[in-house]
């Protein structure tokens, strides 16, 4: 497999996105630097020179079913980075539409990145689901289950 395309990739928990798809009104989409990507897995694309301590990223995925009672939003994510790991962010839907607001979706445990054509890049990054995102997914998932791992790339500064 070649470098990772530089952004943050990501399935969430893809077998939550399956049940989406499966659904008679169930989909999702992506704009604003967000895209679909092998039908499971979502792309952000950078945003902005990277920091020592937070990665910023920015897209909008939406999945949506159940006539609307079905809604993850999943906006303008980052990586801060923590003395013991790191934490994926987006904006809190509660919020909507003010973009200021955060939700830490995800703890991860990155590992040192590797450095590969021009970028730096942490591949398939461990990442659980943070109390907080419980609510994301409506208490279908308890705080601390796994989530699918996540890969984000950076350019070299």
């Amino acid at each position: 497999m070649g470098v990772p395309e530089q952004g943050l990739t990501w399935g969430l928990k893809r077998s939550f996105v399956a049940y989406v798809s499966r659904l008679r009104d169930g989909g999702c989409g992506a704009k604003d630097g967000g895209s679909v990507v092998d039908g499971s897995f979502f792309h952000f694309e950078p945003a902005g020179p990277a920091e020592a301590s937070v990665l910023r990223f920015q897209g909008d995925v939406r999945l949506v079913g159940h006539a609307g009672l079905l809604f993850v939003m999943l906006k303008d994510p980052w990586v801060e980075f923590t003395s013991d790991g790191a934490v994926l962010s987006v904006v809190d839907v509660e919020h909507w539409p003010d973009t200021s607001k955060r939700m830490p979706l995800a703890t991860l445990e990155p590992t040192e990145p590797v450095a590969a054509e021009g970028s730096r890049v942490w591949s398939d990054v461990p990442a659980r689901l943070t109390q907080q995102g419980v609510e994301l997914f409506n208490e279908q998932y308890a705080a601390g289950q796994p989530l699918d791992p996540v890969t984000f790339a950076v350019p070299v500064e």
